[in-house]
């Protein structure tokens, strides 16, 4: 069954307590939402905002995106296919089931860094405008107190509160709610059940060895920092050799000299420190 309500606790700026819920709009609230759309998309054009064909041609006059840069990403989408294709299959060692996955991890990211390129463009269009206007007027109507009333009196004054944290917090939910994006639709991707389903990640989907340790792609251990370390948890070098915070080579320190070449000897900041407030 589809939840319709869900309750929200946060805090505003000031750090006060709010409770505010998110409710699945009605009929209604749809329709009116639908029409602040309508009139964002029309005062768009009006304003010479580009619909998103219009953008794309536009964007390929200037060079922005070509078919070089659609054939690499269509490319990425057919390495996604193959690979997950294996790993349905089966029939292979688990080692290269999880290589399959890795690279199926990768080539989304490659993917969607390419898709970034274009997509930054869009907020120009109307039609996101349009969409932003729809969101806005579902959140000005659909955010409640607890009483089922709008938590907010109009949209001007959602729109004024919306950096608030319990806000976005609750906007958030709400929009899960409407248009249906799972909060766990990362860990629901194919490649990342099986890592999780034969241990390859943990539950933050970092991939980890049979110890459970973080390791790189190519095996490596890391820390929770992204830093190589060794068996022992000291910070290395890609190659294992032992480096400092700074990433500079571990060394023994040696002691600085004066003119005449004697060490000079520095006080420790706590003794310098217990003499000052004696």
């Amino acid at each position: 069954m589809a939840t319709n309500r869900i309750k929200v606790e946060g805090k505003d700026s000031d750090g006060n307590d709010v409770v505010i819920f998110a409710q699945r709009p009605t009929a209604d609230e749809t329709a009116k939402a639908q029409m602040s759309a309508n009139k964002a998309f029309k005062q768009a054009l009006k304003a010479g905002a580009m619909v998103r064909k219009t953008l794309e041609d536009e964007l390929e006059s200037q060079g922005i995106w070509n078919d070089e840069k659609q054939k690499k990403l269509e490319g990425y989408n057919e390495d996604i296919q193959e690979h997950l294709l294996a790993i349905k299959s089966g029939g292979i060692k688990l080692k290269d089931g999880c290589d399959h996955a890795i690279k199926v991890r990768i080539a989304r990211m490659e993917a969607l860094a390419l898709q970034s390129e274009r997509n930054e463009y869009d907020g120009y269009t109307a039609e996101s405008q349009a969409e932003a206007a729809k969101i806005d007027s579902f959140c000005a109507q659909c955010l409640k107190n607890e009483k089922g009333e709008p938590f907010f009196e109009t949209e001007e004054e959602y729109l004024e509160n919306s950096s608030e944290p319990y806000v976005t917090s609750a906007a958030n939910k709400l929009i899960t709610m409407i248009y249906g994006m799972e909060e766990s639709w990362e860990s629901d991707l194919p490649e990342n059940k099986f890592l999780r389903k034969y241990k390859f990640v943990d539950d933050d989907l970092r991939l980890v060895n049979k110890d459970g340790n973080y390791v790189t792609i190519d095996g490596k251990e890391i820390n929770e920092n992204f830093q190589y370390v060794d068996p022992d948890g000291n910070i290395t070098d890609s190659d294992g050799n032992r480096i400092d915070e700074d990433g500079l080579p571990v060394v023994d320190v040696m002691p600085f000299l004066d003119d005449d070449g004697n060490p000079i000897i520095e006080e420790e900041e706590d003794s310098v420190s217990d003499e000052s407030t004696e």
